[in-house]
């Protein structure tokens, strides 16, 4: 009887071309089937990966989506108003973390259980490397823009995350997530990634100080923003303080502060000459 094992690599790797589009996670298990699973398969997902690198003509980003596997594994991350529960749903008017930044990792439907946290969060994990937007256009350009609400007064903070060709891994958002310099530490309420957005202008960001997705002056959206996204953090004073166990043992990604870079777009500069008549 004939099973996979015994088919030459050109067939194997159509089947397992297809696994990858109806189930990413039995494609990225069968790596440990064998040492020619693991490369075959390793092909599989650079060729996958590689087919959409290059932007194409008339791609509307709107119709990006994030991974269904990464919208299970990862509810919360993607936006925090989706880590609460039912009951608490209905028991808060505003849906903040009120401080407590952790709250969405430690909900991950794998960080109860400290084998599957382990097996998840080693850096070779190979959900690290794999695109946000896996069978589709990448993301290829990500905005990252704070908003603090504060008594005596809002601001705005923005960086632009310097990705590679290849766009956004679901591994480099998760460090980007845990960099205190994209987030406000305690002070975090809340953030959400916004596909199909990209700021259009710094200084009007600064002058509104405050973030408005569907405002036509500071962002570009639909087909003038492909394969772009904005993850929008919001902070603000918090109402009750957090103690060590809050962070548990989740860590501060070192490596993702350098690749937060300023504003790389356009400047305006508005010089004020004398009033209208």
């Amino acid at each position: 009887m004939t099973n996979l094992s015994n088919l030459p690599n050109e067939i194997l790797i159509a089947i397992l071309e297809i696994l990858a589009t109806v189930d990413l996670q039995s494609l990225i298990a069968s790596q440990f089937a064998s040492r020619r699973f693991h490369a075959l398969i390793q092909d599989v997902i650079y060729n996958i990966q590689n087919k959409y690198a290059v932007r194409c003509e008339g791609h509307d980003s709107e119709e990006m989506r994030i991974h269904p596997l990464w919208k299970t594994k990862f509810k919360g991350l993607f936006n925090t108003a989706d880590c609460f529960t039912a009951t608490e749903k209905k028991r808060f008017a505003y849906l903040t973390l009120n401080g407590d930044y952790t709250l969405p990792f430690r909900r991950l439907p794998w960080a109860e259980s400290l084998s599957q946290r382990a097996a998840y969060t080693r850096p070779e994990a190979s959900w690290r490397n794999l695109s946000l937007t896996f069978g589709q256009a990448p993301i290829t350009h990500l905005d990252v823009v704070k908003s603090y609400s504060a008594p005596e007064g809002d601001s705005v903070d923005y960086y632009q995350v310097d990705l590679e060709p290849s766009g956004l891994t679901m591994g480099l958002f998760f460090d980007i997530l845990l960099c205190d310099k994209a987030t406000y530490g305690l002070e975090t309420g809340s953030w959400e990634l916004i596909l199909g957005r990209r700021l259009r202008s710094y200084d009007i960001l600064s002058e509104y100080e405050c973030f408005i997705s569907d405002d036509r002056d500071l962002v570009d959206f639909g087909k003038e923003a492909p394969q772009a996204a904005v993850l929008y953090v919001r902070g603000g004073p918090v109402s009750r303080g957090f103690g060590p166990e809050s962070r548990d043992s989740w860590v501060v990604s070192g490596s993702a502060k350098k690749r937060l870079l300023p504003w790389q777009g356009p400047i305006q500069n508005f010089i004020f000459t004398g009033y209208y008549d």
